[in-house]
């Protein structure tokens, strides 16, 4: 599948500076007829799933920015992902045999993201289509642009993932420190109270818990905060 955008046509820098100022700031609406297209991206679900943040993306700029819309993605799994609306048996103006049959109000936006972290990278196109009219310039920036902005939405979800398993695995080493200090403390206390060696001291924590059903850590706590195992 191929497209063209017009010839001659260069992108308005107030078109770009208004698009680039939506992706800054998500509550700016430049002009009223950007408002729809600004309200529909801004309802974008944000996941760690290309195929979720990128399906909703048709829905969103249909008839507010083009009059059909079609994803295709590709991220390693089969089938390949593809939306399309609206959706119909019509087919796709420029899918002709013979590519001098393809007509200029077509435009494709290709993408490629290369995964930095564990989650497979990803690729595809988004093909816009319009029946009465050729897309422009501006029409190219403004599809790339929507791309990027799913893009980011896909890329702050899979952070905020990494994040969130980070700080659980911190969280858990942390715990881990704090226990093992704990243990340690109350050995220290058992040999002290019964004249027991380093691993008997730490034995004798370890039957206690099986015997009263608690973990060694909430033995070795109770010890710690009692000053006693409190049991021969």
């Amino acid at each position: 599948m191929t497209g063209r955008t017009g010839s001659g046509d260069a992108p308005p820098a107030v078109a770009e500076a208004d698009l680039s100022a939506f992706f800054r700031h998500r509550a700016d609406a430049p002009t009223p007829c950007g408002a729809g297209l600004i309200g529909s991206l801004s309802r974008l679900s944000g996941s760690d799933d290309p195929v979720v943040a990128f399906g909703g993306l048709p829905g969103a700029c249909v008839p507010e920015f083009a009059d059909g819309c079609q994803v295709e993605l590709e991220d390693g799994t089969e089938p390949p992902f593809r939306v399309t609306h609206p959706a119909g048996p019509a087919e796709i103006p420029g899918q002709a045999t013979d590519p001098s049959d393809v007509p200029d109000q077509v435009l494709c936006t290709p993408f490629r993201v290369v995964s930095r972290s564990s989650y497979p990278s990803y690729a595809g196109v988004v093909t816009h289509w319009w029946t009465g009219r050729a897309p422009s310039g501006s029409d190219a920036v403004i599809a790339d642009l929507m791309v990027k902005h799913v893009v980011a939405l896909v890329d702050h979800e899979r952070v905020m993932a990494a994040v969130a398993r980070a700080e659980d695995r911190a969280a858990a080493l942390a715990l881990q420190a704090i226990s093992g200090r704990t243990i340690s403390l109350a050995t220290g206390i058992v040999m002290y109270q019964d004249r027991l060696a380093a691993d008997d001291a730490e034995n004798l924590l370890r039957r206690s818990a099986k015997i009263t059903g608690r973990s060694l850590h909430q033995v070795a706590a109770s010890v710690v905060r009692s000053g006693s195992l409190g049991v021969s």
